[in-house]
């Protein structure tokens, strides 16, 4: 006759086991709030610094793109009031 595939001892030591996990997953779960609570003034500032240097990176990007932009404007203009003299005088 074949093994039983769950034998007593079986589903025993699998209920030991869910306890013991159980029991562990709840130590890491207050472990991971008292780590939160040490560094949570922490992680706000480093939050509002990355904020910060996000919108510093963002201007600077905007500052640089408007300059290529005025750049370009002013050699169009250029070209046109050459092409103007050329055109009227000829």
């Amino acid at each position: 006759m074949p093994r039983p595939l769950l034998t007593d001892d079986i589903i025993k030591e699998a209920k030991r086991n869910k306890k013991r996990l159980e029991q562990e997953l709840l130590q890491a779960k207050q472990d991971d709030t008292q780590l939160i609570k040490k560094f949570a003034s922490e992680k706000t500032k480093l939050e509002k610094n990355q904020i910060y240097k996000s919108r510093r990176i963002e201007s600077q990007k905007r500052e640089e793109r408007g300059k290529k932009i005025t750049r370009s404007i002013i050699i169009l203009a250029i070209l046109l009031i050459v092409v103007m003299i050329i055109v009227f005088k000829f």
